[in-house]
């Protein structure tokens, strides 16, 4: 149930759906926007009538659109120079302090973990070539992570955030040809619901 204003002490949990802008930042080569959905829970315990810690788990779909190269070295077989789609899949937990300016805004920041399970290339040469390039990838992750939160009526919440993942992609040395220093970059646009558990 929600209510007015909650108390120190008051643990109340989040839930949250909507899309991520994601690009590779610090990449050898221009790229595009590559729209993927994300959902998430969260819980949050309040510590004073003004900081929460808040401990948030969600899926999220990053990557990149439209990536091509123009370094000669940069060929795999006989597949050139692209444009390149890499769509990655990852679930990730974050740990953040929260700052409640009013009733209705938050601001907060963070470190979030990242654990990649899903990712796949698309070559555009080749209308129906994906590959599957998660073993040429780093599995884990960690960004840093900061937003800001609209409450209406203390349950109902529109929730934007911006993650710059600081481990480079690459794991493997054709990864880190092709990618070089790549950095996972996203914005998440979220709606969501809250309700007091304790």
């Amino acid at each position: 149930m929600a209510q007015d204003e909650y108390d120190v002490s008051d643990i109340v949990m989040g839930v949250r759906a909507g899309a991520s802008f994601n690009h590779f930042s610090s990449a050898p080569s221009s790229n595009s926007i590559l729209i993927g959905p994300t959902v998430g829970a969260d819980v949050e315990i309040f510590v004073t009538k003004k900081f929460i810690v808040d401990v948030d788990m969600s899926v999220v779909k990053k990557g990149a659109r439209k990536m091509r190269f123009d370094n000669d070295e940069v060929k795999i077989k006989d597949y050139a120079h692209g444009p390149y789609d890499y769509k990655l899949w990852y679930i990730s937990t974050s740990y953040m302090g929260k700052y409640i300016l009013n009733k209705n805004f938050r601001v907060y920041g963070g470190l979030t973990l990242s654990r990649l399970f899903r990712a796949r290339t698309k070559d555009h040469t080749r209308t129906d070539r994906s590959v599957n390039i998660r073993n040429s990838l780093k599995k884990g992750g960690v960004g840093l992570t900061a937003g800001v939160e609209y409450l209406y009526k203390n349950k109902y919440y529109i929730d934007a955030r911006y993650t710059w993942d600081i481990n480079r992609l690459p794991r493997v040395t054709g990864a880190k040809i092709i990618l070089d220093h790549s950095h996972n970059e996203s914005l998440a646009l979220t709606l969501g619901y809250r309700f007091q558990l304790f």
